[in-house]
């Protein structure tokens, strides 16, 4: 597997990943050699030449298939595979781990994106946030709530929002600790997506144990192509249409 961050367009893989998700990394370490491994900017660790279009498009263009496989969440990357599918002729599959489904003992309210999030969250709560950074300028109407946004990577920066603060912590975070942090914190509610996977589920069996509400911002519609739930199934439709041996 090569990871491909815009600088080494030489000897390209028959098979291009658009990553970011867990089973992106799955799908690539299984294809070894065959892979090639596209990640957005920012997951890369080096930096980029030319726009993600063009790199993306470059690298589709010498493959012989395309797997979409960003988080289940990142709309602007599968908007990206989206696009240069339409544009290119090679075949290709999104990867997407199942959604998380809510049961009689969830309180789930159900949200289009995460600005719908000023509207339904009731004045003063005190809302656990796992959206990633990217989603707080959405969130600027949100201010009759105090939020608690977790941040994976600890850093310095100001809290942008009129009230509330990170929450700095190292995954995975296991259901008691997530119980324990809610109650520290006072937590009313919680406000994340649904990226589906075992990863982020302590919290929201957290939130189903203390009787919280699940604000749940859905995930966007893939519209574009086959679609396949496991490493397993996008092996299985490589090796019909591209007779990969294992």
């Amino acid at each position: 597997m090569t990871v491909f961050d815009g600088s080494n367009s030489a000897n390209y893989g028959s098979v291009t990943i658009l990553g970011g998700s867990a089973e992106a990394r799955d799908l690539a370490a299984h294809l070894g050699a065959r892979a090639r491994l596209w990640l957005p900017a920012r997951d890369r660790m080096t930096g980029q030449g030319g726009s993600d279009l063009a790199t993306l498009s470059e690298l589709v263009h010498a493959a012989e298939a395309l797997v979409i496989a960003p988080h289940p969440c990142d709309v602007d990357s599968l908007t990206l595979g989206a696009r240069v599918a339409a544009q290119s002729a090679v075949p290709h599959v999104t990867l997407a781990r199942p959604e998380w489904r809510a049961t009689r003992r969830d309180r789930w309210i159900i949200l289009r994106s995460a600005r719908d999030a000023a509207r339904a969250i009731p004045a003063g709560s005190r809302v656990l946030v796992t959206l990633g950074r990217p989603a707080l300028r959405e969130m600027r109407a949100l201010r009759h709530a105090h939020l608690f946004v977790r941040q994976l990577t600890a850093h310095s920066d100001p809290f942008p929002l009129a009230h509330g603060r990170y929450l700095h912590g190292t995954a995975p975070f296991t259901v008691a600790q997530e119980i324990g942090l809610m109650r520290r914190f006072r937590i009313d509610a919680v406000l994340t997506r649904n990226a589906g996977g075992p990863g982020g589920w302590p919290k929201i069996a957290a939130a189903r144990a203390l009787g919280l509400p699940v604000y749940m911002v859905a995930r966007p519609r893939i519209t574009s192509g086959p679609v396949v739930a496991s490493v397993d199934a996008a092996l299985d439709w490589m090796g019909e249409r591209l007779w990969l041996d294992g």
